[in-house]
């Protein structure tokens, strides 16, 4: 058995703060044991718009942050003992995710593959999934143990749960593994150098494959009422000190929970398992204008005894990990699910979940349920993300000129250059 650590959180277009966030980074971890041999992280809203799509230089500040966090993190859980290393980074417009690991479990991945799609306007990634397939090498087997792990964004709103619905179904339709294909992906993101002892599988696979593990997390959006709130529905949210029976206390709304009734319904996640939540609402949470270091430090010691919530929002479980095997033969054992403290950076809690892993191949059963996919592969998945791709370097370009200091100085001087040369040009003539 191995251990495998899952954790999302949207960063709110801001630079996480490691100091805040690393001491309850592996709060789902079991009381006593050591560090997870895996952790991959699902990020969404990592970066403003302009620069997630841009991506290369102007993301690395950002991922910076995140492999500053669970270093910082890793050293506290061990005191100092053990480390986890970085395997690998992809996104996708706004979504992120980053694959670490221990050194002796990082040299077993034989292979990894990608695949992204956007569900935004124009099918742009400001919503949408970024996903990566490793094949980690097994004792005495010649297959690989295969992870799929997906980092996803959905449709914002109470009432968008059609939208919320379609979008996982076009990520379904549309997230395909390509071996060695980056051409979606900002030039930020890093590959190990790895020395394959095992073939990966064929292109061309969809998220449902045949023996893997799928772990599909992110903001997921599903909120607790299918209308905005009043103007006065604020004063009855939960709060940590109401009872069990009381109207105010957060089990409360989970009974209204969009995401459970539309699983129940069989319109959304299919064949994907969550664990029972039994942790407070990840979304909204008032922030201060100013997150400072001491700021941070505040809201975090704050927040349990008082939550302070947005108004125009219902607290909702938006962040959520589900999972499923596709296949048989290797046991995946969950053990804790539960979110971590405010972060003054967001308006979301960060959520994680701990599970162990059985150390062997899955056996690829075709004929499972499970391995049967909901919705089949889009034949035209490659002309749309292309395509996608290109509206968001114009997008990203826009947004960089009229939305940040830097793209405003070069714009002044653009246009200057412009009148300048219009001026010369009319004095020439004449």
């Amino acid at each position: 058995m191995f251990d495998l650590y899952l954790l999302t959180f949207n960063c709110a277009r801001n630079l996480v703060d490691p100091q805040s966030l690393a001491p309850s980074f592996f709060n789902a971890l079991p009381k006593g044991t050591p560090l997870p041999d895996i952790v991959a992280i699902s990020l969404q809203e990592l970066s403003p718009i302009a620069y997630s799509f841009l991506g290369g230089s102007y993301l690395k500040p950002y991922f910076d942050r995140i492999t500053t966090t669970v270093q910082l993190a890793a050293d506290l859980h061990s005191n100092g003992n053990d480390e986890l290393e970085h395997v690998a980074t992809r996104s996708l417009g706004m979504t992120g995710l980053m694959i670490f690991a221990k050194p002796k479990l990082a040299q077993r991945i034989q292979w990894i593959q990608s695949a992204g799609a956007g569900v935004g306007f124009a099918n742009m990634g400001n919503k949408g999934a970024v996903a990566m397939r490793i094949g980690i090498s097994c004792p005495n087997a010649t297959e690989t143990l295969n992870l799929t792990f997906a980092a996803a964004h959905l449709a914002p709103m109470e009432s968008n749960i059609s939208a919320r619905n379609k979008d996982w179904e076009n990520l379904v339709r549309n997230l395909v593994f390509v071996n060695g294909d980056d051409s979606a992906y900002s030039a930020s993101e890093e590959t190990p150098l790895l020395a394959p002892s095992a073939e990966a599988p064929a292109d061309l696979n969809g998220l449902f494959s045949a023996g893997n593990h799928i772990f599909f997390y992110g903001d997921l959006n599903y909120r607790t009422r299918d209308a905005p709130p009043g103007s006065d529905d604020h004063l009855a949210y939960p709060q940590p000190t109401a009872s069990d029976t009381s109207s105010k206390h957060y089990l409360q709304l989970l009974k209204d929970d969009q995401l459970t009734r539309e699983k129940e319904a069989n319109r959304t996640l299919h064949g994907l398992q969550e664990l029972p939540i039994n942790f407070p609402p990840t979304y909204k949470y008032a922030t201060p204008k100013d997150p400072s270091a001491s700021a941070v430090q505040r809201s975090v010691t704050e927040t349990e005894d008082s939550w302070k919530w947005s108004k125009h929002r219902y607290p909702s479980w938006c962040d959520r990990i589900l999972f499923a095997q596709c296949g048989s033969g290797s046991e995946l054992e969950p053990q804790i699910y539960t979110a971590l403290p405010v972060q003054a950076t967001s308006d979301h809690r960060p959520v994680a979940l701990s599970l162990r892993i059985s150390d062997k191949p899955i056996k690829e059963d075709v004929d499972s349920a499970r391995a049967q996919p909901p919705f089949p592969i889009n034949p035209q998945w490659r002309s749309r993300r292309d395509a996608s791709r290109r509206w968001e370097v114009i997008v990203g370009v826009l947004s960089y000129l009229t939305l940040t200091s830097k793209g405003n100085a070069i714009l002044v001087a653009l246009l200057g250059t412009m009148i300048g040369s219009l001026f010369l040009a009319s004095w020439l003539r004449n």
